[in-house]
């Protein structure tokens, strides 16, 4: 049932789940790539054009509605700083936003927010997310390669590999998101108590 389902709207699937997770399902995409259920080569543009769409989304929302909060924001000493940094090395923080867990969103919606060029940050995006589609694609693929040799009948397996991936993939990025949160609620308090002195 569910490899029928998965057979018949798996890329569906694959660029749902990016949207919202493109870490656990890349790894889990391309691990079913090696075992045949999916193609390599489709997966990683599918996770691609998912990835890119969503910081398109992030970014047209934080530019329609932050480039007055952050005009706002200029005048604090800490966050005129951090807005300073951001327009300083944005284009590097777009292309890299993938790899910073915990900012995958934040980095997109800041460079919408900051004015940065529409076409330099599509650009800027999708080269990175090549990149980023490439490297861990390319580890999810490889993980399939090891199984096959560590476990003979790795058919039995697969589905719950491929889940177990997924899993471990939501829960780690979970975590750094808390963690994230965590840090930026520990900040914000300090700078709106430092404010009120």
């Amino acid at each position: 049932m569910l490899l029928d389902l998965f057979v018949k709207y798996g890329y569906v699937m694959v660029f749902a789940a990016a949207v919202f997770e493109a870490d656990a399902t890349l790894l889990a995409s391309t691990f079913l790539a090696h075992r045949g259920y999916l193609d390599f080569r489709l997966v990683i543009v599918i996770v691609v054009a998912a990835t890119v769409t969503a910081n398109q989304a992030y970014f047209w929302v934080a530019r329609g509605y932050g480039k007055a909060r952050i005009a706002a924001m200029r005048s604090h000493h800490l966050y005129g700083r951090a807005i300073g940094w951001l327009s300083r090395y944005r284009v590097v923080l777009a292309l890299g936003s993938r790899f910073m867990y915990g900012f995958r969103i934040a980095i997109p919606m800041a460079s919408g927010a900051s004015g940065m060029s529409p076409v330099v940050f599509t650009v800027v995006d999708l080269i990175g997310a090549l990149a980023w589609a490439g490297i861990v694609g390319s580890a999810g693929y490889a993980l399939g390669r090891v199984l096959d040799v560590l476990l003979n009948d790795l058919r039995r397996y697969e589905w719950w590999i491929a889940a177990a991936l997924f899993v471990i993939g939501l829960v780690l990025v979970t975590w750094e998101r808390a963690r994230a949160r965590r840090r930026f609620a520990k900040a914000n308090a300090s700078t709106s108590s430092l404010g009120e002195e």
